[in-house]
């Protein structure tokens, strides 16, 4: 079928009707030359470039195996000095990097009908949330990479899978089940783990002012610089703890563990 003008409209080679002034686009444009419309404009940039989130959602057949569904997951925020980041099971590598920004890419993939639900937002002027949920009844898993300024915070929750992490220089808190996590080059003021039903393994490349390790189930060994000492203090239900690092009580870099069933070594580093 070929299409025909519709009547009054112009045909080809037929110039248009001629714009009289003041119509809306002259308007808008005559406004947008005016400072405040600049202004304006350059504060919405700003708004939009601080999250970036970017989700590309894949058909059935992709890497989620027979009959999963696959998305890209890309987000991007700037002025952030703490991430808060509740994940799902699969392996997330955090690195500590000379960046401004904090980057989060990698994919997500399920099995089911309903989709994996994902909440990103600034919970505070500096404070970076990061939600996912596996949907009921459809298990997902994920393959990330996490990127932050060497000194940000970091604050993660994961239920399971393999955490990796590498040069970070700001606090780290941890809370894992059926989790293997590896840490190396560590400059972190703080480490705060628990973690059930798993292993950590921990290399500071810096002493830490702080330590506290909870193990259920688990497995754990912090490697420490020993040109210093440490207050240990530990409550073992069942287990053990070795501490192979210099100990004086009255130190200002201390280490708390509670083992309620596991083994923990202070290894020097």
């Amino acid at each position: 079928m070929i299409s025909q003008p519709a009547p009054g409209a112009a045909g080809p080679g037929t110039p248009g009707p001629a714009r009289t002034p003041g119509a809306p686009r002259d308007r808008l444009w005559a406004w947008l030359r005016r400072p405040q419309g600049v202004f304006a404009v350059v504060i919405a940039v700003a708004v939009i470039a601080t999250i970036i989130v970017v989700a590309a959602s894949g058909g059935p057949g992709g890497s989620g195996g027979s009959g999963g569904n696959t998305s890209g997951v890309s987000v991007s925020a700037g002025s952030v000095n703490r991430v808060d980041l509740q994940a799902v099971p699969g392996q997330l590598t955090i690195v500590g990097a000379a960046t401004g920004r904090v980057t989060l890419n990698g994919k997500l993939a399920w099995n089911g009908h309903a989709q994996p639900s994902a909440t990103t937002r600034m919970v505070s002027p500096h404070t970076l949330r990061l939600v996912y949920r596996c949907a009921a009844g459809s298990p997902c898993t994920a393959h990330w990479r996490l990127v932050v300024p060497r000194h940000t915070a970091v604050a993660l929750s994961q239920p399971s899978g393999h955490i990796i992490v590498s040069g970070l220089g700001g606090a780290l808190q941890i809370t894992a089940t059926s989790v293997n996590v590896s840490a190396t080059g560590l400059r972190s003021p703080s480490l705060n783990a628990t973690i059930t039903s798993g292993h950590l393994t921990a290399a500071f490349a810096a002493a830490p002012r702080k330590v506290d390790v909870t193990l259920t189930s688990a497995q754990a060994t912090l490697r420490l610089p020993a040109n210093v000492s440490y207050a240990v203090s530990d409550q073992v239900v069942s287990g053990y703890v070795h501490v192979g690092v210099p100990q004086a009580a009255a130190a200002p870099r201390g280490v708390t563990a509670r083992v309620v069933s596991g083994e923990l070594e202070l290894l020097p580093a």
